[in-house]
């Protein structure tokens, strides 16, 4: 066991030691208690890789890098202060290719094996297929971004950055994905801002509620409504729900184009994909309108049609379709509503 102090007057440490008792400024979500999560400074742009047909070159840029060959190894710093460049293989006659740039961290000190003590920017040749994949990332290595490299005379490689990003304790850690977010070793308040989605939303992952939680930001999505016999030509589906804990909030609109007809039968709108109705909650879920082009609005109501729908009718007693009731569908026209219900899904 050893106990690490920074930094008294003269006390000597290794380079281990400073990388450990260092570990407390790192962000979250690693797993590794004296490691952290490796990535490039926050701001590094996605067009510090690039390629051509011959040459990948990496511009100058800063990351934090966990190679991981050992428990207690810790972090390290790594930065170039020039480009890095090397030799793209050249292009396969039949099938496009994916490469992959890296940076491998060299330390044997750490007793890593690799016998040198160095971190060199990499590149490792993938193989042409009809389904290209990416190579293996090789050990105490850093994926610094993919080169996909088409078939000869398909014109340029397409180059994509690593989206991983360092971030120091206590700053929300930028994912650009469910996948990258859901691979995090999570911990209560663990805090996460979802680049993927409009607004860039934070979430936090609740040890008591035992999933993520996000704040009210709406999110965008395209609700399908059914039972309309045709939207017509230019009609729109739009849709914006909110998340609060195990409550979502919808707000959706179908508005009708040219040549529309609603037709009779019920109509449905499909609730957020993942957030299903909780089988405690009131079948009735809110109201809305239907909106003609006289400026006359139509109350409706809106009760749960199955646990992922809404179903939409006149507010009359009794209840009746929109259709069946007179509700009009001229080009421009719209029903629009808002509802509210507990769900068992989670962000």
């Amino acid at each position: 066991m050893t106990i690490t102090l920074l930094a008294p007057d003269g006390l000597a440490v290794t380079a281990q030691q400073e990388r450990q008792a260092r570990a407390a400024q790192h962000g979250g979500g690693s797993g590794r208690q004296l490691g952290a999560r490796s990535g490039f400074r926050v701001g590094t742009p996605t067009s510090v890789l690039s390629a051509t047909s011959t040459t990948w070159t990496l511009g100058p840029c800063a990351a934090m890098i966990d190679p991981g060959a050992s428990l207690h190894q810790g972090a390290y710093g790594w930065a170039s202060d020039a480009n890095v460049t090397g030799t793209v293989t050249a292009a396969d006659a039949t099938y496009s290719r994916k490469d992959i740039v890296y940076i491998q961290v060299n330390d044997s000190s750490a007793g890593d094996g690799s016998g040198a003590t160095s971190a060199p920017v990499l590149y490792l040749a993938g193989t042409a297929s009809a389904s290209p994949v990416a190579p293996t990332l090789p050990a105490r290595s850093f994926l610094v971004g993919t080169i996909t490299v088409p078939a000869a005379g398909g014109g340029s490689p397409t180059v994509v950055r690593n989206p991983a990003e360092y971030v120091a304790a206590g700053a929300p850690q930028p994912v650009y994905s469910l996948a990258e977010r859901d691979g995090l070793t999570t911990f209560d308040g663990l805090t996460v801002r979802r680049m993927d989605l409009t607004s860039d939303p934070l979430q936090w992952w609740s040890a008591t509620a035992g999933k993520w939680l996000s704040g009210n930001v709406g999110i965008p999505y395209v609700p399908i409504w059914t039972g309309v016999t045709d939207f017509g030509s230019g009609g729109s589906l739009t849709g914006t729900y909110w998340v609060d804990g195990d409550r979502v909030t919808v707000r959706s609109r179908a508005k009708f184009g040219a040549s529309a007809t609603i037709g009779t039968a019920a109509i449905y709108c499909p609730l957020p994909s993942g957030f299903p109705i909780a089988g405690t909650e009131n079948a009735a879920l809110g109201t809305g309108f239907h909106v003609n082009n006289a400026g006359v609005l139509r109350p409706l109501v809106v009760f749960a049609g199955t646990t992922t729908t809404a179903s939409v009718w006149t507010s009359q007693f009794p209840v009746q379709t929109p259709g069946g009731a007179g509700c009009t569908s001229a080009s421009g026209e719209y029903m629009e509503i808002t509802i509210s219900y507990q769900t068992s899904g989670s962000l």
